[in-house]
């Protein structure tokens, strides 16, 4: 059985009988290890016509869409392109209303119409899998359940490996080569009938709460470790919600266990097989402090993306110090050829897409009529679409004109139309988001840091029924809405003065009532009563291009004033709506998207800082004189010592902040650096001398007299953007 990479769900497949005539082309779709668990429990069904008889000269191979064969330079042999193009669909169909239909890279469909004319009426046969072995004579055998689909059948011999009890240590290196491992299934609508092993894992020993595991001094040798994991955990929480406690995030960062790490993510089988030790997930995930950003990078790169990724990731990471091109298995280009109306992104964009969501190509965009391919109009389409999401046009932000705080979902009123079309937008830009990590791009999209921070929550991408309540708080609403959180603050602080009198055992009623009565509001200088305010229970939107006007946050509160009686209530049913209830519609769409990529679980150990740098590298590019002599390639006519090149480094140095953020966007296509800098700009920025030059050369720097005019020519070249060719 070659199929140490295959899903244990998949096994489960071709196990059942389930495929008929299509089987091939589903088998294929199944081993790529990118379908999402979600998907999958929508594509089920079994049809009674289908069963097979086993075959023993079966053999079952993995294979990835995503990755093209080595290239062949034998004479006569033909050789997969490595960029294909497609055809786009003229219409998007509803997702929650078409039949699903994948389609290949090339165009090709892998499931058809007729695939899905199965009997859906058929009982489906569930099953239960075992693995066996070693089978071997003297040792005894071991039997262990694969419960996990999601795990590869490399992991379970792994774990069968490390279960048997092999006697002495030569034992196990001698006899490399004589263990078999069998599988057993049986039904799993029955009682168990096969006899198997437990194998524990890390997530069993979770420990106490840190008092009680000191408690117990026979313990204490044993569970320090994990007491001492918890404690860390603690400590960087409290460094996280109290900065005055000036406890950095850089303390907690262990160089060992990072070393441990990154040992394992370099056994290119393991990685490739998803078969990385327990501890490495629990400790990424439940204890993210004690690893850098750039290893959590590193971490998601191998395992977030699936399978076909992961191989190009490892053949990049070996390939990288000698910059050439792939070899045994590259990663396809899927390049989707568009017109380019500006004023169109973002219903082309949604086209795009949602096309490419399900694939694990690399995407690349040309646009029609322009000789540019390539990265170039690639970052500028993502730096369009970017750009497009923040119309104010689209009504799905709290503010638009000044939004210091950043872009937060606007709250709507539930279970009307306009969070219906809301929620599709987040959708989109759910599979934005994730297709700019995947493919490994920047883009310009100043998020707040609460939306951030409901996007590594685990309540929002583990839950099964997401919801948000508690997650932020009123001084996280303060960061985006400024006037409205800090009244509610204001608001809330006063219902628990009001609470306190009520709770001071030496008034009595009258003394209590009538301290109550003299509480008041200071609000910009200015005491008042609550009820002068006037304020009722209903929240208006931010803006008029809004379509509702004003929303009830109970029943019949158009009629029910705030007074000192219910405004406790008024501030939690205003939080409510504004952190929970007005946008979880808009996150779970948000949730649905980006897993049609990879999972959302996979940034849960990041912080909402370490996200926002993922997505838009450094905010106000930054660089010293050294860094553009050092990360800059001077060709062409050009080297390090020309005057014209050296004038350009002067130039560089001096621009502000926002003509550094033109300058990339000019040169780039991107406004912003990747995390580290131009020092992880790739490809490098390259200046050439201009010389002769046609209607096909690229843009090229000519020997100036003097800095000033350099500076000049180069911002209005900056400004103008009127050759289309980044």
């Amino acid at each position: 059985l070659n199929a140490l990479g295959v899903p244990v769900d998949s096994l489960a497949t071709v196990l059942t009988g389930r495929g008929g005539e299509g089987f091939k082309l589903n088998w294929k779709q199944l081993m790529s290890g990118g379908l999402d668990s979600r998907n999958r429990d929508q594509r089920g069904g079994s049809n009674k016509n289908s069963f097979r008889s086993w075959d023993d000269e079966l053999v079952l191979k993995c294979s990835f869409q995503a990755l093209i064969p080595a290239f062949d330079p034998r004479p006569g042999r033909t050789n997969v392109n490595q960029t294909q193009d497609v055809e786009l669909p003229a219409v998007v169909p509803d997702p929650a209303q078409a039949k699903p239909t994948l389609v290949s890279c090339i165009g090709s469909p892998l499931l058809t119409d007729s695939y899905w004319s199965i009997d859906f009426q058929v009982e489906e046969t569930s099953l239960r899998l075992f693995l066996r072995g070693p089978n071997m004579s003297g040792i005894e055998n071991v039997t262990i359940e694969m419960a996990a689909d999601d795990h590869s059948l490399f992991y379970y011999v792994q774990a069968l490996v490390g279960a048997i009890d092999w006697g002495a240590k030569c034992e196990r290196s001698r006899r490399v080569w004589e263990p078999t491992y069998t599988l057993i299934y049986e039904d799993a609508s029955q009682p168990y009938v096969t006899k198997f092993s437990t194998i524990a894992s890390d997530e069993s020993k979770v420990p106490p709460a840190v008092n009680e595991v000191l408690s117990g001094a026979s313990f204490v040798s044993e569970l320090l470790p994990l007491s001492c994991l918890e404690v860390i955990g603690l400590l960087s929480r409290i460094g996280e919600r109290f900065p005055d406690a000036q406890i950095g995030p850089q303390v907690f960062i262990s160089d060992k266990l990072t070393l441990k790490l990154t040992q394992e993510l370099s056994d290119a089988l393991v990685v490739a097989a998803r078969a990385m030790p327990d501890w490495c997930s629990r400790l990424i995930y439940g204890y993210p402090c004690l690893f850098s950003a750039e290893t959590k990078n590193m971490y998601m790169q191998a395992t977030a993306f699936g399978v076909s990724r992961t191989i190009v990731w490892l053949q990049s990471r070996r390939d990288a110090a000698l910059d050439r091109a792939r070899g045994a298995a590259q990663s396809t280009t899927s390049s989707a050829t568009r017109p380019h109306d500006r004023y169109q992104e973002y219903r082309q964009a949604i086209r795009v897409m949602k096309f490419h969501a399900d694939r694990k190509a690399v995407l690349e965009i040309e646009y029609v009529g322009e000789e540019g391919t390539g990265l170039g109009p690639t970052l500028e389409f993502y730096a369009l679409v970017a750009a497009e999401l923040q119309r104010k046009a689209l009504a799905i932000w709290l503010f638009y004109v000044r939004r210091a705080g950043g872009l937060f979902p606007a709250p709507l009123p539930p279970h009307t139309d306009e969070v219906r079309r809301a929620s599709e937008m987040f959708r989109v830009l759910g599979i934005f988001l994730a297709k700019v990590l995947q493919d490994g791009r920047l883009v310009d999209l100043p998020l707040a840091r609460p939306f951030l921070k409901l996007i590594v929550s685990p309540h929002l991408s583990e839950a099964e029924e997401p919801s948000l309540d508690r997650v932020l708080s009123l001084d996280d609403f303060e960061e985006v809405h400024p006037v409205k959180g800090g009244f509610l603050k204001e608001l809330r602080a006063l219902a628990q003065r009001k609470r306190a009198i009520e709770n001071e055992p030496m008034l009595d009623r009258e003394a209590k009532r009538r301290k109550i009565d003299e509480l008041k509001l200071c609000i910009h200088g200015t005491r008042c009563r609550v009820e002068d305010l006037a304020l009722n229970f209903t929240v208006n939107p931010p803006s008029s291009v809004f379509d509702y006007e004003e929303m009830e946050l109970v029943e019949g509160g158009a009629d029910m004033d705030v007074t000192m009686d219910n405004v406790e209530l008024y501030v939690q049913k205003c939080a409510d709506f504004y952190l929970n209830t007005g946008i979880i519609n808009q996150m779970r769409a948000f949730r649905d998207g980006f897993d049609r990529v990879f999972g959302l679980r996979s940034l849960r150990s990041y912080s909402p800082e370490e996200v926002q740098r993922l997505l838009s590298g450094e905010q106000c590019p930054e660089w010293t004189r050294e860094d553009v002599l050092n990360y800059t390639e001077p060709k062409l006519g050009y080297n390090k010592d020309s005057p014209g090149f050296l004038r350009f480094v002067d130039v560089m140095v001096e621009l502000n902040p926002q003509e550094r953020k033109n300058f990339l966007q000019f040169a780039t296509g991107c406004s912003s650096l990747p995390p580290g800098g131009l020092a992880n700009l790739h490809p490098r920025l390259t200046v050439v001398r201009k010389v002769e030059s046609g209607d096909g050369s690229y843009p090229s720097l000519p020997e100036y007299s003097s800095a000033e005019i350099l500076r000049e020519r180069l911002l209005t070249a900056v400004n103008e953007k009127g050759f289309h060719l980044n």
